[in-house]
């Protein structure tokens, strides 16, 4: 969608709620709106920026100086006016007392808030913008499509590298993450690692969020797990992948643990709801075999992603109660992306996450409703080493076979002869 498409509907946007001035100062949301990326944040494409939006004027208020000729023009083009950053703060004071202001409180600053006219009305509402960038349109879904087909490709070599040589070469969890990053880069069109890889073995990987150190730094033996969560951004959208790997002998509560997250992770990805639904109503598909084992994880299922832009965003997400300042209970709707992530996380001992993204999309209509429905769209072996079948229904373990069935077809033309005899194996029916 052009620049000026996306200005235009944030402009009626404004006009519903009667606004005529929009500040914003979300850096994705900006981005978005003006089809740009940026370097200046680590692992986020974006410009450290504010945007002003009127009736009749865009303002951009940035670093002057990193706009080129090309660029510049771009914005020409679009009736983009740019203003050196700081100018926001003498920017705001002129709005008139008679303006109606929206604009997201939560994610203004205090200076820009009292810099207003204490006469000017506020409408503190989300910005238009966070639900337009989370309904990726079919060029995007598409695009996100290729992504993960070239991040599935870099994993599974991974993955073929870490099994076939754990115990016979040193491996550590940052030289496993630095190998995981050079199959990344390899892939065409990649840009960048889309967060700090979580590379995570043994107790390391019962800290949700763990990172590896040169002091924390551990040595990976052939036994228990390692958990990999990473991703990438590529020039075709971003990705954002967890595996848990077999090393090598496991216990029977690790099984059975390993197994759980596999069922819940298959049993969200297969629902099928009523449109209206958000993802507090559809999470307990995801919690409820942890549950019925009295385990929990103590954080939401899934989150928003966004495209090229933060891997995290909303306003969609999966979690089990609503936690006001994540805004991510919004409606599931057609084109979002969501990841669906459950876990079991047990303090000194071990971790594991299975971690894939979802794309909603309609089903079929009935005189019951709008029916809804997911498209995994993550492309890589769940270890098979870690289940155990005996614990599985015959649905479950349909919906295995089916996802490494996929898997398979989409990655198997890239894979050299050794690498497709082994995927063949870690794909296989149970």
């Amino acid at each position: 969608k052009s620049t000026a498409e996306k200005i235009k509907d944030v402009r009626a946007k404004m006009a519903e709620e009667g606004a005529d001035v929009h500040i914003l100062t979300s850096l994705c949301d900006i981005a978005w709106l003006l089809n740009i990326r940026g370097g200046d944040i680590q692992s986020v494409p974006v410009v450290l920026s504010y945007l002003v939006l009127t009736r009749d004027q865009c303002i951009w208020f940035l670093q002057e100086e990193v706009v080129d000729d090309t660029i510049r023009a771009y914005l020409k083009e679009n009736h983009i006016e740019t203003r050196p950053y700081d100018d926001i703060y003498t920017y705001v004071p002129t709005i008139p007392e008679s303006a109606v202001v929206l604009m997201n409180k939560s994610s203004v600053n205090y200076r820009i808030c009292s810099e207003l006219n204490k006469n000017i009305q506020v409408i503190n509402k989300p910005n238009p913008t966070e639900l337009m960038k989370a309904v990726k349109n079919p060029v995007e879904v598409d695009n996100t499509r290729l992504a993960h087909v070239k991040d599935g490709v870099a994993v599974t070599k991974f993955m073929y590298w870490l099994k076939t040589n754990i115990g016979k070469i040193p491996m550590t969890e940052i030289s496993a993450s630095d190998y995981l990053e050079a199959r990344r880069r390899e892939q065409e069109n990649f840009i960048d690692l889309s967060f700090t890889t979580i590379s995570a073995y043994g107790a390391n990987a019962a800290m949700m969020h763990y990172s590896a150190t040169p002091e924390s730094n551990t040595e990976l033996k052939p036994e228990g797990f390692l958990l990999v969560d990473s991703g990438g951004h590529y020039y075709e959208g971003t990705t954002d992948i967890t595996r848990t790997f077999v090393l090598g002998p496991i216990s029977d509560e690790m099984k059975q643990h390993f197994t759980a997250v596999c069922r819940s992770n298959m049993k969200l990805a297969n629902a099928k709801f009523l449109y209206g639904a958000c993802g507090l109503n559809l999470d307990i598909l995801a919690r409820g075999p942890l549950w019925d084992m009295g385990i929990d994880y103590k954080c939401g299922t899934g989150h928003g992603v966004g495209y090229i832009l933060n891997v995290h965003e909303g306003p969609n997400g999966f979690r089990w109660k609503i936690v006001p300042e994540r805004h991510d209970s919004g409606v599931l709707e057609e084109g979002m992306i969501t990841t669906d992530e459950p876990g079991v996380y047990l303090e000194g001992k071990y971790g594991i996450r299975t971690e894939n993204e979802l794309v909603c999309r309609k089903a079929e209509k009935n005189e019951y409703g709008q029916f809804m429905e997911f498209e995994n769209i993550t492309y890589a072996p769940i270890d098979l080493d870690g289940i155990d079948p005996e614990q599985m229904s015959p649905r479950e373990k349909q919906m295995l076979n089916d996802y490494h069935k996929k898997v398979y077809e989409v990655l198997s033309p890239y894979m050299t002869e050794e690498e497709n005899e082994w995927l063949k194996k870690y794909t296989r029916a149970i």
